[in-house]
């Protein structure tokens, strides 16, 4: 059994090395995918979200679960490169999954059942407006940290964006609750828009702005800076006469200079779309904000999705995995080389607050190992999620985050590790691996989301009863699970 361990560890170092190299001379530089699903949209009456982060470089995906801190007086909050914001001394406490060294990259669930996440967008802004170096990685924080709504976080983003103004060139920001859906275009500089997703629809976006019309007169749905209209016009960017209408993706978003199939976005979007939309969609790239789905959406809809790589169309470009691996071909899948988690989220306040927030989590991606039971409500991760502090500590978090040597030490703990060896394993032989997959991890899976409902039903009914046993039934079930996943990857590694 040693020697298995000393092989398997240094297979992870071998692969992890390899994984590096193979990220840094990918052709483009997408990142992530998201879907948001309205609460009438979906199958049991829960707001969902999806997700696929994308990202480059020697990442750990590390999960932690951070307590909250009482209000103790004024905070003053370091923004990275200068600024500084004042608040008060309390925060909410979270669920952080964290994507070390990365600036944009973290997600964020809070004791509310607030999730925030997001998706690179390309502005045309080249000279917005920054106040001490303005704000960046820790807009997300803030939000998790004070916001108790999806819509009071999207409210502070704004403040925060036209207090500091944004640094990156332009992100979506894909922010939820038990009750709505919204998403949040920060463009360089002071200005963003914010349009809430309706009950009975979905809305996907790749990576492109996809916010089109603004309605000032409808706050309840649309949000944003009130000079949009004006800014636009001032840069060249909107003329009414010419261009009818306000169009917020065709006045701020950065146009592709490639065609439609190869752009790296058209393709993804229009794939979500015939999958869960009500018709079917040409590949025009000239979509609506959002859509009806075509059938109520599940969680077994949403995994299959951001597992896709266009499988069963003209653009599989591996004919059925005969030719290679699907992650790596001319066209730019959901899933694809730089996936380094995934995850469906539904909330349903239906359900005992320790189950409000129902998380499948993929340690890596997801074509290639499991989505993970995960909830909120527990009170401690399992063996495997993650390292580092949980108590509220700024300084420390933001060095922890950005300079990683102390957990990457001890990777082989993380069962993300292991998760990015079979990965690679995986790649390596990619059409023969997919049946070994199959019969050896995709079950677990399977009998993870058949045992749900038991499992809730069950819980429900002793935290009615005992609250700390309730809760201590939560831990052991996730904790059973991730050491079932870690148990048949490692299975499969020896093999």
């Amino acid at each position: 059994m040693k020697k298995i361990r000393t092989r398997l560890a240094l297979l992870c170092t071998l692969i992890l090395s390899s994984v590096v190299l193979s990220y840094a001379v990918a052709a483009d530089d997408l990142n992530c995918y998201t879907v948001l699903v309205g609460k009438n949209a979906s199958a049991d009456g829960s707001v969902m979200i999806a997700h696929n982060e994308d990202d480059r470089g020697e990442i750990v995906v590390n999960i932690r679960k951070i307590q909250s801190r009482k209000g103790e007086g004024p905070r003053k909050v370091e923004l990275g490169k200068g600024a500084v914001y004042e608040t008060e001394g309390w925060t909410a406490g979270f669920l952080w999954i964290e994507a070390t060294t990365q600036e944009f990259a973290d997600s964020f669930i809070n004791e509310y059942g607030v999730v925030v996440t997001s998706d690179s967008c390309g502005s045309r802004e080249t000279k917005g407006e920054l106040n001490d170096g303005g704000i960046g990685y820790m807009l997300r924080r803030l939000l998790a940290e004070r916001a108790k709504t999806a819509r009071e976080a999207v409210l502070l983003a704004g403040e925060l964006i036209e207090k500091f103004g944004y640094r990156a060139s332009g992100r979506t920001y894909s922010i939820v609750d038990k009750n709505e859906a919204w998403m949040l275009a920060a463009v360089q500089g002071k200005h963003w828009a914010a349009q809430r997703v309706p009950d009975d629809e979905i809305a996907i976006i790749p990576n492109y702005y996809t916010i089109r019309q603004m309605r000032p007169d409808d706050p309840a749905n649309f949000l944003g800076s009130k000079d949009l209209v004006a800014y636009a016009k001032a840069n060249g960017w909107y003329d009414e006469a010419k261009d009818g209408p306000f169009d917020f993706y065709k006045a701020y978003g950065r146009a592709s200079n490639r065609d439609l199939i190869s752009d790296g976005n058209t393709l993804r979007k229009w794939r979500g779309l015939n999958i869960l939309g009500d018709r079917k969609w040409e590949i025009s790239g000239d979509y609506p904000f959002s859509t009806k789905p075509g059938k109520k959406v599940t969680t077994e809809m949403l995994m299959a999705l951001l597992r896709d790589h266009y499988e069963g169309t003209e653009y599989d470009a591996t004919d059925g995995y005969k030719n290679g691996t699907p992650n790596r071909t001319k066209f730019r899948t959901i899933c694809t080389a730089s996936t380094i988690n995934s995850f469906v989220v539904s909330l349903d306040g239906r359900k005992p607050e320790p189950l409000l927030v129902s998380i499948w989590l993929a340690l890596g991606k997801p074509d290639t190992t499991v989505f993970l039971p995960l909830y909120n409500g527990v009170e401690s991760l399992p063996e495997g999620a993650g390292l580092g502090i949980t108590a509220p500590d700024d300084a420390l978090f933001y060095k922890q985050h950005f300079e990683d040597a102390e957990l990457k030490a001890k990777r082989e703990a993380f069962l993300n590790t292991w998760v990015l060896a079979l990965e690679k394993a995986a790649e390596a032989d990619y059409g023969p691996m997919v049946g070994k997959l199959k019969a050896g991890l995709f079950p677990a899976e399977k009998a993870f989301i058949e045992g749900r409902a038991k499992f809730e039903a069950d819980f429900s009914a002793l935290f009615a009863q005992d609250k700390k046993a309730a809760i201590k039934k939560l831990d052991d079930y996730v904790a059973a699970a991730f050491s079932e996943v870690l148990k048949r990857t490692k299975t499969l590694l020896e093999k």
